[in-house]
């Protein structure tokens, strides 16, 4: 029997219809330059394909290294379906805007009728100043996850980032970093490690987490960051 889970999400934007979807850094036809990126962060939603107009545009698989591609306008729904057995849609709302990228992000799980998107919506936020580091904001996608302490060469840098939450960012001197993850409120030993990172002056990252506590296989805890700009 198939299943739906609905968010209500209408994609609006004034002065056209959508002229092109795909995975390019080529500039959209119409100057209008939306991006979005969309990563497949459930454990067992299998690979999900994103729909607008309902037109297929491109197939996620999970864990799969995202992409930003660029987007016309719309005024139809943007849809997550997912391509299992008595899968899921997902429908979300959210106004886009010229000159703008966007993340989406889905997480939860299949299992627990959990599955749910993250949006964000400030991927084209001010750069530091020059010569002041990059900028760097911290995703907890991990279903299940407690909230999670994040530390960046030894200093904290996200405290107390719960489930399906979108820290702001924090700029970090320009160099290479080691993150470690810990339970909010401890810090003996860490949950996740993701070391020799480069974050470069005047950029911005989402340093992301994903998987399952306790799990060894593909579904593992584990950690990612995306070059957002």
């Amino acid at each position: 029997m198939l299943t739906y889970f609905f968010i209500t999400y209408t994609v609006v934007i004034l002065g056209g219809l959508i002229s092109s979807c795909g995975k390019t850094e080529e500039a959209s036809p119409r100057g209008l330059n939306v991006q979005l990126l969309v990563a497949n962060l459930s454990p067992d939603a299998y690979p999900v394909d994103l729909y607008l107009e309902n037109i297929r545009q491109s197939t996620y698989s999970y864990n799969a290294t995202p992409a930003y591609f660029f987007l016309g306008v719309t005024n139809q729904p943007l849809q997550i379906r997912s391509t299992r057995p008595g899968g899921f849609v997902l429908t979300d709302t959210v106004t886009l805007k010229s000159n703008t990228r966007y993340s989406l992000f889905l997480t939860g799980l299949y299992a627990d009728n959990s599955i749910r998107t993250i949006l964000t919506a400030d991927d084209t936020t001010a750069l530091a100043p020059a010569g002041k580091g990059g900028k760097v904001r911290f995703i907890n996608a991990s279903p299940r996850a407690p909230g999670f302490d994040v530390y960046a060469n030894g200093t904290l840098a996200f405290k107390s980032a719960v489930y399906a939450s979108v820290s702001p960012y924090v700029t970090l001197p320009a160099g290479n970093y080691n993150f470690r993850v810990f339970t909010a409120g401890t810090s003996a030993t860490s949950l996740i490690d993701l070391n020799n990172i480069t974050i470069q002056d005047g950029r911005l990252y989402t340093l992301y987490s994903r998987g399952l506590i306790g799990r060894t296989d593909t579904a593992a805890l584990s950690m990612a960051v995306i070059a957002n700009k």
